[in-house]
């Protein structure tokens, strides 16, 4: 039996790098200026409000910040016991199936205020910390790991700056 599952990881595995790497040769296949008018005219078909732009191989998408405190993190794998916590942007950094960076409780986004709303962020105690522009928030500093969010702000969940949103307020 344990051959029979070290041939399955063993498929697993290659066609994991094989798919990255075609999926890089696709990306690339494009001139940067294709890319950049195709991303560009996505986001201009927006309606007006608030977005985080997924922009990290594993956090692609474009999700709409609708709600006062925005969840992100990622599914437990089979090794882990699922959390009895809500997660409302899932990152799918599971790489071979494993979690590299991702806490599956990881990140929070928030507004604050009536008239004028304000967005933060706030890391949620994450095994690899979460960043702002390049900055790691620290849980030991007066704001309590959050900062205050800017349009075309770059948030990463982990140091790698592999899993990344982009704020976007519109």
């Amino acid at each position: 039996m344990i051959n029979q599952i070290l041939e399955v990881a063993g498929k697993v595995d290659r066609l994991a790098r094989n798919a990255r790497a075609q999926d890089i040769s696709i990306l690339l296949a494009q001139s940067e200026t294709e890319r950049i008018h195709q991303i560009a005219s996505c986001l201009e078909a927006l309606d007006p409000g608030t977005y985080l732009i997924g922009s990290g191989p594993y956090t692609q998408g474009v999700y709409s910040i609708m709600t006062d405190e925005v969840l992100l993190g990622r599914l437990a794998t089979p090794l882990e016991t699922p959390l009895d916590k809500p997660v409302d942007i899932f990152c799918q950094d599971v790489a071979c199936l494993i979690p590299r960076e991702v806490s599956r409780y990881h990140a929070m986004v928030f507004r604050l205020g009536d008239a004028q709303k304000r967005y933060f962020v706030r890391d949620l105690g994450s095994s690899c910390g979460t960043f702002l522009n390049g900055s790691k928030l620290s849980l030991n500093d007066p704001s309590g790991g959050s900062a205050e969010l800017s349009h075309g702000d770059v948030i990463s969940l982990g140091p790698s700056h592999v899993n990344t949103y982009i704020f976007m307020n519109r």
